[in-house]
């Protein structure tokens, strides 16, 4: 994710935190310091902050973990200070399995606050510590009642949250899947203005989440209805089949004015009749801005090809589209190139598409 630092892997998992989670970091700490406390209690509260962070890590490793049993892999997971983001390739369609999903998360959480619980009861731990106490007592028992908010926090039925996932697969089960989300999604969002008031009045962290939750809803809701419309469609169906290809040993300064004399933006590089990457007009006339006009283009080519088969269900390229970030990527058939989509040519395809009565791959691609 952009504007995110890498932390590592788990499971096959990339690991990123946002660089606003140091901002948060540095809220807390001034917190403390500017409530009288000194910086033993600054330490603490960033180790608390921590802690809790690490259990909706857990948390979104729970989501990935329950995806992968139903052959849906995770892209990453981004810790963000309004939580955790775990970036599944796709939500299983089956209200069963998205049930699954969905709660795989909270449970992890009950977890972790039943083995404090029992830690306690097993040492014999004095029964004040139970008290909610957020701002005191002990430093696991307060780590206990975070994951039971978290708990209750995430099983409300705002969509796209947890427990708006579970109400949107329950409803699935009695009407069509693009209806039950649009139906979840506007529940999201009314629930997300109810959080935003009371955030008004006591926390404005709570603002940001509801902020989160109503955009989210609103995203999501509408990338459903994209979908729901192109069902049955193809890639062949939405590419454009006339484009221009740059060969990877010219001159940018070459290049760079036949890019200007059309209006396709990304274009595939070949050496040796071979696909070796693309290259957007931007990169190219920046390179040039930046003194590079003798370089080739594939020195500022991207060597990783967003690759998409001409047969591959129009759904899914914009699911991808969508967690990749693409802007563009190559069509191809039987190892051959045949065609570029953007995300436009599927926008297009949209419009077009009721007005000349075209179904799935009825009609030839856009030229």
């Amino acid at each position: 994710m952009k504007n995110s630092w890498k932390l590592g892997s788990l499971a096959g998992i990339e690991i990123f935190v946002h660089w606003s989670f140091a901002a948060l970091i540095g809220w807390v700490a001034l917190s403390y310091l500017s409530g009288g406390g000194g910086l033993l209690s600054a330490a603490f509260g960033i180790c608390f902050l921590l802690a809790v962070f690490g259990c909706v890590f857990l948390h979104e490793l729970g989501h990935a973990l329950m995806a992968r049993e139903f052959g849906i892999a995770t892209r990453d997971i981004t810790m963000l200070p309004v939580g955790g983001l775990a970036r599944l390739e796709r939500m299983p369609e089956r209200p069963s399995q998205e049930i699954a999903v969905a709660v795989a998360g909270p449970a992890v959480n009950l977890v972790i606050a039943a083995m404090i619980f029992l830690g306690f009861f097993v040492t014999g731990g004095k029964a004040g510590w139970l008290a909610f106490n957020p701002v005191g007592g002990s430093f696991l028992a307060q780590l206990m009642w975070a994951n039971l908010t978290i708990v209750v926090f995430n099983l409300l039925p705002a969509f796209p949250m947890d427990g708006g996932r579970v109400f949107r697969a329950t409803l699935s089960v009695f009407m069509k899947r693009a209806t039950a989300t649009e139906i979840a999604s506007s529940v999201g969002q009314v629930l997300a203005l109810g959080l935003a008031v009371i955030g008004l009045f006591s926390n404005w962290m709570l603002m940001l989440v509801a902020g989160f939750i109503f955009f989210a809803a609103r995203q999501e809701n509408r990338f459903v209805q994209l979908q729901e419309s192109m069902r049955g469609a193809i890639a062949r169906d939405a590419m454009v089949g006339r484009f221009h290809v740059v060969p990877g040993n010219a001159l940018l300064a070459t290049v760079a004015r036949e890019m200007i004399m059309t209006a396709q933006e990304d274009f595939p590089v070949v050496v040796d009749d071979r696909v070796v990457g693309m290259v957007s007009s931007h990169d190219v006339l920046q390179a040039m801005a930046d003194g590079q006009r003798d370089k080739r283009v594939v020195d500022v080519v991207w060597c990783k090809i967003p690759r998409i088969e001409s047969q591959d269900h129009l759904t899914d390229c914009l699911g991808r589209f969508q967690s990749e970030g693409w802007t563009s990527a190559a069509v191809f058939e039987a190892g051959q190139l045949v065609g570029i989509i953007t995300l436009e040519n599927m926008l297009s395809w949209l419009k077009l598409s009721p007005v000349l009565e075209i179904s799935g791959s009825k009609v030839g691609a856009v030229s």
